[in-house]
């Protein structure tokens, strides 16, 4: 059913807040803008389906308080991007939520699977992408585009429903735990600190001290514009000029037309603005300059990070799952520095939550000497307890 009067909404959303479990989904357009622009609402109870449109409903707050309710979990397949736009809508955190594309990849259906591809494996039902380029906020919306966009969290359902009776099957539920926490996490879904987005532009470390102060400036302007104009940061001005505003520092709007890069309308329009920006970062006191962190520069032991990709494999082949899920790259990276540096390694990521026991534990074995690693005579990796001193007895 297709939503577009309050009263209407009201009534399905009195049809709702019953269930305990609620599939939801969202479509939006943020190709140009700064905020997401929210096109359509999808959510399904298993039996009703309705989609909601939030350019012709004004008041949200009946489906919102749905949202809202702590007893109802929230389903999502890849669920960030929807979740950030909940989140601002709510004005609160989105508890509890179940994201079926981490569970899939807890149960080893494969890492960051499409939701067109676990669809096709639960149901053997393949999502037509006939709307996959859809403005969503244009209007009218035709039929076969609420139907398509209902489908999401029409087929949602099911899906989590399988999923969970993998979960059990596997005993696997309480690995999900650990997985939904960044989710349920408000701070991951709020405006990074501007004081800090400076950080981000390239090259950023080749500026004097003074100069630092000046990008941190210009990087806090051009943001505060992006949000009022809702437009992208990088349409404003690209990094590239704005660094060079900064080591520059032009006192001027004549020697400031001189960088590359800079358009002559945004200097037109914007001029006295960015100069201000720069004075205030060269008016900035020694003792207030901002400080880049320092970037430590680790290179393992040779072949000690591909032995332990090597033993993540093994661990993930016994485990059917994918060796992305249980210890990427990264977190390998991470765990042999830390152990090599006598770094505290207590709360590190693969020793916390379902994978301390799945790997963890065992990949600090290795490292401190107590396991080994063969090639047994099928040719396989296998880890042996050292102090038996014989492949024989691998595990």
């Amino acid at each position: 059913m297709y939503i577009t009067t309050g009263d209407d909404l009201v009534a399905v959303c009195e049809r709702l807040k019953s269930s305990p479990i609620l599939a939801i989904d969202t479509e939006f357009v943020r190709e140009r803008t700064y905020y997401h622009r929210l096109g359509l609402i999808q959510v399904s109870d298993g039996t009703t389906c309705a989609a909601i449109d939030p350019i012709h409903i004004s008041n949200l707050d009946p489906f919102l308080d749905l949202v809202r309710n702590k007893n109802t979990v929230k389903v999502f397949h890849a669920a960030r991007q929807d979740l950030e736009i909940l989140h601002r809508l709510c004005e609160s955190v989105i508890l509890p939520v179940f994201d079926t594309q981490i569970a899939a990849a807890v149960v080893g259906w494969g890492s960051q699977i499409s939701f067109a591809k676990i669809v096709n494996k639960v149901l053997g039902k393949k999502i037509q992408k006939t709307e996959t380029y859809t403005d969503w906020c244009r209007r009218p919306l035709s039929e076969s585009q609420i139907e398509y966009a209902l489908d999401d969290v029409r087929l949602l359902f099911p899906v989590y429903e399988k999923l969970k009776k993998v979960l059990k099957k596997l005993n696997r539920d309480e690995w999900l735990q650990g997985e939904f926490m960044s989710l349920e996490d408000a701070k991951n879904f709020t405006t990074p600190e501007p004081e800090r987005l400076y950080m981000k532009i390239k090259n950023v470390r080749s500026l004097a001290p003074q100069n630092l102060a000046v990008i941190c400036e210009l990087t806090l302007w051009r943001e505060h514009e992006a949000q009022v104009r809702d437009c992208l940061a990088k349409n404003i001005m690209r990094d590239e000029p704005l660094l060079e505003l900064a080591r520059k520092a032009p006192t001027d709007v004549k020697e400031m037309g001189r960088i590359r890069g800079l358009h002559r309308n945004e200097i037109s329009r914007s001029g006295k603005d960015i100069l201000a920006a720069i004075q205030r970062g060269l008016n900035t006191p020694a003792d207030k300059i901002p400080k880049l962190p320092v970037v430590e520069i680790y290179n393992a032991p040779p072949g000690v990070e591909e032995m332990i990709a090597a033993f993540v494999q093994i661990r993930s082949d016994e485990l059917k799952i994918e060796p992305s899920v249980l210890a990427d790259r990264k977190k390998i990276h991470d765990f042999v520095k830390c152990f090599d540096k006598n770094q505290d390694l207590e709360n590190h990521p693969l020793l916390s939550g379902w994978r301390k026991e799945a790997i963890g534990e065992l990949l600090y074995s290795i490292l401190n000497g107590e396991l080994a690693i063969s090639i047994g005579a099928n040719g396989k990796l296998k880890s042996f307890p050292v102090e038996t001193n014989s492949p024989d007895s691998a595990k």
